[in-house]
């Protein structure tokens, strides 16, 4: 997996800690990250602690377990760092990173749907069931 000169991506999970995983890529050469945390400042703040000349980083609040999230988090990466090549979920049990390498550089819809599957699958890695947070149906 290259990780020098890549995009990456880096959700984290309720309970998880990007801040780690967020120094190494930026450590091993990354061209750019997003970092998404659920809770509103925690990204911001590690973002403009790593943010520098050759790796711009961007932190957002996000829910990855939200498909319209994860879209969200795809749309801002590409408009601010171009096209993704990694994709990091880091969780209270660890990390998982999903290379995008055969996905073409723009995600449509459908190559999207993959991208939200395989989120999903690195979501129940990392968070066992008994910790998952229950999700319960709103009104629209």
């Amino acid at each position: 997996m290259r990780v020098s000169g890549s995009v990456v991506v880096i959700a984290v999970l309720d309970g998880g800690s990007g801040a780690g995983l967020a120094r190494r890529f930026a450590a091993a050469g990354t061209a750019g990250m997003l970092i998404a945390d659920q809770y509103a400042g925690i990204a911001e703040d590690l973002a403009a602690e790593l943010d520098r000349p050759g790796c711009p980083v961007v932190g957002v609040c996000g829910d990855i377990r939200r498909p319209s999230d994860v879209a969200a988090l795809v749309d801002t990466a590409e408009k601010h760092l171009g096209p993704i090549d990694l994709f990091a979920v880091a969780g209270p049990d660890g990390e998982r990173i999903i290379s995008l390498a055969d996905l073409p550089d723009h995600l449509d819809l459908e190559r999207l749907a993959e991208l939200v599957l395989l989120v999903g699958e690195a979501i129940g890695e990392l968070v066992p069931p008994q910790r998952r947070p229950e999700r319960t149906a709103t009104a629209a």
